[in-house]
């Protein structure tokens, strides 16, 4: 080992370990496919493999992703919104771990209601509720319209 520098750390790294390669193989990520996942036993995803959600799920993710989008975008500046938002983020952190049975349009539907008790503080909320009503009908009518766009409140301009 070299004579101790200024290099030196309270784990003994030198000099000569910061000039030698071996120094940035031990930290590499690159050749760990065996350790992450995509090696013999490992329980990871391969890169080919995906989740596949049933129709309601992948359609109950995309209102949630909506609602929140439009919440964050839109209610920055509006208390009723925010309100609304601390409510919906109240009950999913009150929720228990996701079941593998979930009943979507259920979880839906109490979002609905949700949606509804707000709508006299804010036109934005009542129009927030009609979007994601008409993605709602969606669950039984699969080729029915529902809301067109990623947020449920059309921009103002």
């Amino acid at each position: 080992m070299a004579p101790r520098t200024n290099y030196d750390d309270e784990y003994g790294y030198d000099d000569d370990d910061l000039n030698n390669s071996h120094f940035d193989d031990e930290f590499s990520f690159d050749d760990d496919d065996d350790e992450l996942g995509g090696g013999k036993g490992s329980v990871g995803l391969d890169d080919d493999e995906e989740v596949n959600l049933p129709y309601e799920g992948e359609l109950f993710n995309e209102m949630l992703s909506k609602l929140h989008g439009t919440l964050i975008m839109y209610g920055e500046d509006d208390p009723a919104m925010m309100d609304l938002q601390a409510e919906l983020l109240q009950i999913d952190s009150e929720k228990d771990e996701v079941v593998d049975d979930m009943f979507y349009l259920e979880e839906a539907s109490q979002i609905a209601k949700i949606l509804k008790r707000h709508v006299s503080a804010s036109p934005k909320i009542k129009e927030i509720h009609d979007n994601f009503m008409k993605d709602i009908t969606r669950f039984s009518d699969e080729s029915a319209e529902g809301h067109v766009g990623d947020y449920y409140l059309e921009d103002e301009e």
